[in-house]
């Protein structure tokens, strides 16, 4: 389908000019095809606000996809919990079903950095492998609705501290589709900031910034309400 006129502000049109025609670039369209995949108007909305509230029920239908062809983890599901703590189910073909209770110790991103830290709470874990394979979801698919789908397998780097694991997932999200898009040099995941993350009861709250220059926060917002009036 094609996609609709975007008026572009002068300032940005200047911009174009200087663009390189032998850069291996997507146009335009491509471009703001991945930011729409990325947010929508409320997410956008909200990041430059500040505050973001994203339901158990969208980090459980995230997380559905990233097990759907594992053969170790049959199911595997987040409860966010009233005293900010995160209750993880997961069902695996080795060790039956595991509950675990967990803490988001620390849940931030920036142009140089994307962390999460999980501290387990519970005294009986699984196995470090399966631990570690859980918690990277959970990570994730934490992050997913803020800066778009990650594929693990593109670089992630974990390391254990006893029951806390901190996951670095930078190099994997700047692969992905939505850390990878530029709009008129500007890279719009090095604009944004995430300072936490916090469990309340059904939902997930984290703490943002969004820093883009006004006008190619303009051109997105006419993009994002264009699709979501089409």
């Amino acid at each position: 389908m094609d996609m609709p006129a975007v008026t572009l502000p002068a300032a940005v049109t200047d911009t174009i000019q200087s663009w390189s025609t032998e850069s291996p670039v997507l146009d335009l369209s491509d471009r703001l095809g991945v930011v729409k995949e990325t947010w929508d108007l409320q997410t956008f909305s909200e990041l430059q606000e500040g505050k973001v509230a994203v339901p158990d029920e969208v980090i459980n239908d995230t997380l559905a996809k990233a097990i759907d062809d594992s053969e170790r983890v049959k199911e595997l599901k987040i409860e966010s919990l009233e005293n900010h703590q995160l209750k993880i189910t997961a069902v695996t073909a080795k060790s039956g079903k595991i509950e675990m209770l967990c803490q988001v110790e620390k849940f931030e991103h920036d142009k140089d950095h994307s962390v999460v830290k999980l501290k387990a709470m519970s005294k009986k874990l699984p196995e470090r492998p399966m631990m570690s394979w859980i918690f990277s979801r959970i990570s994730l698919s934490l992050a997913t609705k803020l800066v778009g789908h990650i594929d693990p397998g593109k670089g992630l780097n974990m390391e254990f501290n006893g029951n806390e694991i901190t996951v670095d997932f930078h190099q994997a999200l700047y692969q992905s589709a939505a850390g990878s898009v530029q709009l008129f040099g500007y890279r719009p995941l090095d604009y944004l900031t995430v300072y936490s993350a916090t469990p309340n009861k059904g939902y997930v709250e984290f703490q943002t910034n969004m820093a883009l220059p006004d006008n190619i926060k303009e051109i997105i917002q006419n993009s994002l309400q264009l699709a979501q009036n089409s």
